[in-house]
């Protein structure tokens, strides 16, 4: 039965192209409370008021929160790529016609702005994955590194104003290739911001990725990941390392969904602290579809005053996914009594030859331990941040590039 659309959905819906995603989220309106992987993070309810598209981006870009020096830098102003400086276009032409534009912007290195989103109905599989097909409906922007080359690339996300935008960003790393990406949500104002993207790791290729979002008081923020690893080839596997560093917004989702293919390693830890209202929700969904495949996540969350945090960590273990290694463990600290974490680890697991788990813990500060403190000389203020900076620091101590992880310490310091 069809749901009656909010005055925010039917505004965001009208401009949508006819497809399967688009039928989906008229029947079923946006994920909420009755979606299973929503629960916890009512996006319908959050949004009724209609929302026009995003104007063109007119604030001051503010200082970048990670240093990115030796990275190249890809802008995307509410949703709108912006041109590399200094490159030389050349058109992409498909049957005589100019479909986008794309910038070899250094050995190995190759920038592409499309003007359509890839064909396709986007992630409708199952309730709650169809903002990822909306957002696919964007154009398209393709960073490409390829095969043999090592690359640092830096994608910062801008976004002002009050209306709403999707951007649509496709990574593909090359064969026995190295890239470490940047990649930054920074809100200035109270947009609704519907973000994909999509890394692809080739044999060998290693991926680190870093994910920062500041603190967006005003903005909805739903940000989905698609990563897929290939299998093994000789004797290297594909590798990703994540960490995301979340500050919470009016609410915020920052989900992966990443496939092992088979022989492959992964390490996939988010760090998210909260505090006056704010919202986080870090999901996770990951599925074994090859041989020994391997994946350690660990993900810690600090809520204070009446925030809200959510963490939700699926693995699935298909059939013939033998031999797979599996760890979760999530992990949370709250300093009020009207903080409220939520926490779903889940395996769903159907080989016999594995090794799987996940555990899940929530607490306050050990009063034992600030009490010692204290009777140290230790001012109760300082005692509690050095307690927070402990229990935090258990993530950021395996962000193994020194410079990023002293830049994550700094801004969660800040938080």
């Amino acid at each position: 039965m069809a749901v009656t659309l909010t005055p925010f959905e039917e505004r965001l819906f009208a401009d949508l192209p006819e497809s399967a995603v688009t039928t989906a989220l008229r029947e079923r309106g946006l994920p909420g409370r009755r979606t299973e992987t929503w629960k916890w993070s009512d996006l319908r309810g959050a949004e009724r008021t209609p929302r026009a598209p995003s104007e063109a981006f007119a604030a001051d870009v503010p200082e970048a929160p990670l240093t990115l020096d030796g990275a190249f830098l890809l802008t995307l102003k509410n949703g709108h790529p912006v041109a590399p400086a200094g490159v030389e276009p050349k058109p992409i032409v498909s049957d005589g016609v100019k479909v986008g534009t794309t910038y070899v912007v250094d050995d190995g290195l190759v920038v592409s702005f499309y003007q359509k989103g890839r064909e396709g109905d986007g992630e409708t599989q199952d309730p709650g994955q169809e903002l990822a097909g909306v957002a696919e409906f964007a154009p398209l922007i393709s960073i490409s590194v390829l095969p043999g080359f090592q690359h640092k690339v830096a994608v910062r996300r801008l976004s002002d104003g009050e209306g709403q935008h999707s951007d649509n960003l496709f990574v593909t790393i090359g064969a026995e290739s190295e890239a470490t990406l940047l990649e930054t949500h920074e809100v200035m104002g109270a947009p609704f911001i519907n973000s994909r993207t999509e890394i692809e790791l080739d044999k060998r290729a290693t991926c680190n990725r870093y994910v920062v979002q500041p603190e967006a008081p005003g903005a909805v923020i739903v940000h989905t990941s698609v990563v897929r690893l290939d299998e093994k080839d000789g004797d290297q596997t594909a590798s990703l390392n994540q960490t995301t560093l979340a500050l919470g917004a009016k609410l915020a989702r920052h989900e992966t969904r990443l496939t092992h293919l088979g022989e492959s390693t992964a390490q996939l830890d988010a760090l998210y602290r909260l505090k006056s209202d704010l919202h986080t929700d870090i999901t996770t969904h990951v599925t074994f579809s090859g041989e020994d495949g391997q994946t350690d996540q660990l993900v810690k969350g600090i809520g204070d005053d009446r925030s809200r945090g959510v963490f939700q960590g699926k693995f699935l273990v298909e059939r013939g996914a033998q031999k797979t290694d599996a760890q979760m463990a999530h992990h949370a600290l709250l300093l009020s009594k009207g903080a409220q974490i939520n926490a779903k680890p889940e395996l769903e697991i159907y080989a016999d030859d594995v090794e799987c788990a996940h555990g899940n813990t929530a607490g306050a500060l050990d009063p034992e331990a600030l009490f010692y403190m204290r009777q140290r000389g230790v001012p109760e203020e300082e005692a509690r941040a050095l307690l927070i900076d402990a229990f935090a620091g258990e993530v950021l101590q395996r962000i193994p590039d020194e410079t990023i992880r002293a830049q994550f310490e700094e801004i969660f310091r800040r938080a």
